[in-house]
């Protein structure tokens, strides 16, 4: 039933609206996805609305990155974590550190999933011996089918899943360039997501699992791969009503545009935000090293009962030598389970029911 409201004109047909945004890099995309989603969306209710609140943006909203590694990676305006937890993001999606932490008595808040959890097995089992039997078979890797999933609709679709995946399909695309070199692309399909607080950040460690998928292909392949488009496609790309009234969402916006999209009030190189340490106490700080050093040691004191996510000062009480503690050097490139020999289409059925 339609709330009364006096902005009700602004529901306009109600229709969705598919709008294009490219972009040379990460964070003008970024920027530019807050600009056109505030400036073209749908006004709606947007997940977790409040009633009487503003209405937000919503729209569906097709990326192209042109060059995904390229800088700059962050828009200042869509990033809402701090140097260490774009790390722990990154590490969380590519090597699944946290997928042990899933829902349970003891912890009913956590979730019943992991994207890293849901796919890696996929990548080993299923999308590389696919690349691999092309290249042997065919001496070409065209094909439209080495692809993964997230959703399952056995945990997603069921009333009690409140907040089913959001991440739901990646698609790997090797294709030959003028030249004769391979490029790779790399697709993501999501059914929802936060314009201001999620879409940056999400494709900050997508674009790492890219360059992962390119390495690790490459390597199998003995042949170089250069990176292509990384293409993001979002359902629902939204901004809250909330953010408007509690936020200053409108104001926030208007200062975006009267900046050019590279100004540093805008953008930023990923380098840089990693270099800033998470917090204003003195410790020394060297950017994604330093991230990984402390995430490796709060693993290490959540493993002996220490507790989850453990700030600096307690490691440092308990021992923890936080400039030179040690972590996987699989962190630093595609993990190890990708090295494994795939198991049999029997062994995978298993899995498949199983899960």
């Amino acid at each position: 039933m339609l709330e009364k409201r006096e902005d009700n004109y602004l529901r306009g047909d109600g229709r969705i609206p598919a709008i294009l945004v490219e972009a040379d890099t990460l964070g003008e995309a970024a920027y530019k996805n807050i600009i056109a989603c505030f400036d073209l969306g749908l006004r709606a209710e947007t997940p977790k609305h409040q009633p009487g609140g503003t209405l937000g943006y919503d729209a569906d909203i097709l990326t192209i990155v042109k060059y995904p590694d390229a800088n700059p990676k962050i828009c200042k305006s869509a990033v809402w974590d701090n140097s260490l937890g774009i790390v722990k993001y990154n590490l969380e999606v590519t090597h699944g550190i946290h997928n042990h932490r899933k829902k349970c008595a003891e912890h009913p808040d956590w979730w019943n999933y992991t994207y890293n959890e849901r796919f890696n097995w996929q990548i080993a089992d299923l999308v590389l011996p696919r690349i691999k039997k092309d290249w042997k078979e065919k001496q070409r890797v065209s094909g439209r089918d080495y692809e993964f999933v997230i959703v399952d609709p056995k945990q997603d679709f069921v009333i009690e899943q409140e907040d089913p995946a959001c991440w739901q399909r990646g698609v790997i695309r090797l294709n030959l360039d003028a030249k004769g070199e391979l490029v790779m692309n790399y697709q993501t399909d999501w059914r929802s997501r936060c314009n201001f607080k999620a879409w940056n950040s999400n494709n900050i460690a997508q674009i790492e699992l890219m360059k992962f998928f390119r390495d690790k292909i490459s390597n199998m392949l003995g042949v170089p791969i250069k990176l292509g488009n990384y293409i993001d496609h979002s359902s629902s790309l939204h901004l809250y009503g909330l953010y408007a009234d509690k936020d200053g969402m409108r104001e926030k916006i208007a200062f975006m545009k009267s900046l050019p999209i590279n100004d540093y009030r805008n953008t930023m190189n990923l380098e840089h935000f990693l270099s800033m340490a998470p917090d204003l106490k003195e410790f020394p700080w060297h950017g994604e090293e330093s991230a990984k050093r402390v995430l490796a040691a709060q693993l290490d004191a959540e493993a002996k009962g220490f507790g989850i996510d453990m700030q600096r000062e307690g490691l440092v009480e308990r021992g923890y030598d936080l400039e030179n503690f040690p972590y996987p050097a699989e962190w630093n490139k595609w993990p190890d389970s990708w090295d494994k020999p795939p198991r049999t289409t029997e062994e995978v059925n298993s899995i498949i029911q199983f899960k």
